[in-house]
């Protein structure tokens, strides 16, 4: 790595270099980013992967590749779907591409105008007041450490809200897609059912560094309701035999190939609980007053635990053909 100059300030976001022109933004407390992106100079192109869930905190996120690269931003790529990724998407030019499966594309426009969109919009400030007057009752540092993250990230929803458009991609994929750069090449891989239903991985191979978004949480509880855990956690391995040294995941600090592993760790810790309840006959309701284990329970995205539980206590109870409806 040969450039130390000082890297472009947000308040929304830490940059830190993971490679001569490789970037990787980190959500900061207090900031509207909510989840990370990326920022690759390919030697002739730029690409941003991911752009948060605010315009605000994506207009940084260009001005500092522009800045860094002294070029406009050539392309944006969706990883997936959930507007925490995708909503600072009208930052850019209309002149960048936005790239994306054809799937991903296809559900990012399927929440314009979809009931469950227009109620989470219509709630926002409910949302951010209840959350404030929670963090405000609270002495407990574990439980305030756990709402500032979600003060956060309902107060960027409400920031958004007034100018956001939803901007879906004009160019999709099919299964890879590489970009042949003069400095380096990057590669797009799509996989398929681990966090939604299509996912993905920016994996640049000269360097090993892999950006995985919601494909790989670090120090946060994952979301797994809107996967399958076993896909997920093929997923996982499929990643690690690309030998990454570098791993940028949607939410948490950049990480190694360990937290790969550490990943496939949680699903399988919290299938087995699950999985231990329905064998023992234990009542679903249990699940709400259940401690979270170690190592897990100094985890961000706390709120996540109970919802992670549910969801693999009814697939369980579905794999024995015993739905509760």
């Amino acid at each position: 790595m040969k450039s130390n100059r000082q890297l472009p300030d947000s308040k929304h976001f830490r940059l830190q270099q993971l490679a001569d022109g490789v970037y990787a933004a980190i959500h900061i407390a207090g900031g509207a980013a909510i989840g990370n992106a990326g920022i690759v100079d390919l030697g002739d192109r730029t690409l941003i992967y991911d752009t948060f869930i605010a315009p605000q905190a994506a207009q940084d996120l260009r001005t500092a590749a522009e800045a860094l690269t002294g070029r406009p931003i050539d392309a944006v790529i969706d990883s997936h779907w959930h507007y925490d990724h995708i909503w600072g998407n009208q930052a850019f030019s209309a002149d960048t591409d936005i790239i994306s499966t054809e799937e991903t594309r296809r559900l990012i426009i399927a929440t314009r105008g979809h009931g469950a969109y227009d109620s989470f919009m219509a709630d926002a400030e409910a949302n951010l007041e209840t959350t404030r007057a929670q963090f405000e009752a609270t002495e407990d540092e574990g439980q305030r450490r756990q709402l500032a993250l979600w003060i956060d990230y309902h107060r960027s929803v409400v920031e958004a809200k007034p100018t956001l458009q939803i901007r879906a991609p004009n160019l999709t994929f099919a299964q890879r897609l590489a970009f042949h750069g003069t400095d380096r090449t990057a590669e797009l891989i799509d996989f398929v059912g681990g966090h939604t239903e299509s996912d993905a991985v920016l994996f640049l191979p000269q360097e090993g560094i892999a950006f995985m978004s919601d494909l790989l949480f670090i120090g946060h509880q994952p979301y797994l309701g809107g996967g399958d855990p076993d896909r997920l956690r093929h997923i996982l391995e499929e990643v690690s035999d690309l030998a990454p040294k570098l791993l940028v995941p949607g939410h948490g600090p950049v990480g190694t190939a360990e937290s790969l592993k550490v990943m496939s760790q949680y699903v399988s810790t919290l299938d087995g609980l699950a999985r231990k309840m329905v064998e023992d006959g234990k009542a679903e309701e249990t699940i709400d007053t259940m401690a979270i284990p170690e190592p897990y329970d100094d985890w961000l995205f706390a709120s996540f635990f109970p919802g992670n539980m549910h969801f693999l206590f009814q697939r369980c109870l579905r794999e024995q053909g015993d739905v509760v409806a």
